[in-house]
């Protein structure tokens, strides 16, 4: 089973509309509402491919019941999540004609500190049982950019694989804890080295850099040129999306990538299939707005 850390689901509601006009009401011809958030979306996907699955994380209000209650119908996604005083999170997607005009993003929750000592005590408990831990997303307020640090340390200390996919501090300080794999984009490559990267051996170089840390495996998300491996074993490889615009298969990785690996390590693949398996998740879901109608045999044609 898969453990994944949710610190900060989010509840995507999507609007559709004919057409939009300023100051007239307009009726929805749809609505649909969804599980958002990287943690979210692999767990999804796992779910979705048949692996039992174990998230954990925050939840509070509405929003917070609803996504309960959609982990729980979906089976299968078994939960325990730390109940906070504050709303999870909520994202608003407008379409007009079919097409994504506007988006607009909740503040999100304020995690306090007995809620925070609560969700630790939880992962001290649930690690034991799990031998990948999947760390992905944001953080909401009030949680120390440190957190994935302590994740992984402990993780490390059990024996556990530690995969992650964040940003920012929280990344930085993530991978000086020595998660067994972890996954960027040039953009955090720049962040961590603060330099401007212009070619593609200077992010390789920075991608050794990272892997020479002690890190086992170093992916690099390079959106529409495709993806980067290092491995501190067997070297690096280059995953090509074969001249497809990433507008197509839907911009930024939203947790595919990760959903590939995760499976592939859990189903103990060699290492090649498990690549070709999260470059394929990467495209296929990247195209599919509702995950569910992915399984696969969709996967397997890319």
């Amino acid at each position: 089973m898969i453990l994944t850390i949710v610190l900060d689901p989010i509840l995507e509601k999507e609007y559709y509309v004919d057409r939009l006009y300023p100051k007239i009401e307009t009726l929805a011809t749809k609505i649909s509402y969804d599980l958002g958030g990287k943690g979210n979306v692999l767990t999804k996907i796992l779910n979705n491919l048949n692996l039992d699955v174990f998230s954990i994380g925050f939840l509070g209000g509405l929003n917070g019941v609803y996504i309960f209650d959609q982990l729980k119908i979906r089976g299968g996604i078994y939960n325990d999540f730390i109940s906070i005083k504050d709303d999870s999170r909520g994202a608003m997607y407008l379409f007009e004609d079919g097409q994504l005009i506007s988006t607009i993003i909740e503040p999100g929750p304020r995690i306090i500190r007995d809620e925070l000592v609560s969700f630790y005590e939880l992962y001290g408990r649930v690690i034991e049982r799990h031998e990948i831990i999947c760390g992905l997303g944001s953080l909401p307020m009030g949680v120390p950019k440190e957190i994935y640090y302590e994740l992984i340390d402990l993780a490390n200390r059990k024996d556990k694989k530690f995969i992650l996919d964040a940003e920012g501090l929280e990344l930085t300080y993530g991978i000086e804890a020595l998660p067994f794999m972890v996954k960027l984009n040039k953009n955090d490559l720049e962040e961590i080295s603060k330099l401007k990267l212009n070619f593609e051996n200077e992010i390789i170089k920075i991608g050794y850099s990272i892997l020479e840390k002690g890190i086992e495996i170093v992916v690099i998300d390079l959106n529409e040129d495709g993806t980067i491996v290092l491995t501190k074993d067997r070297g690096g490889y280059r995953l090509e999306l074969f001249e497809m615009d990433i507008r197509d298969i839907g911009g930024e990785d939203k947790g595919y990538i990760v959903s590939g690996y995760a499976f592939g390590i859990e189903r103990q693949y060699d290492l090649e299939t498990t690549m070709r398996l999260s470059q394929a998740m990467r495209i296929v879901y990247g195209f599919e707005r509702n995950l569910d109608k992915v399984d696969m045999s969709d996967i397997k044609k890319r």
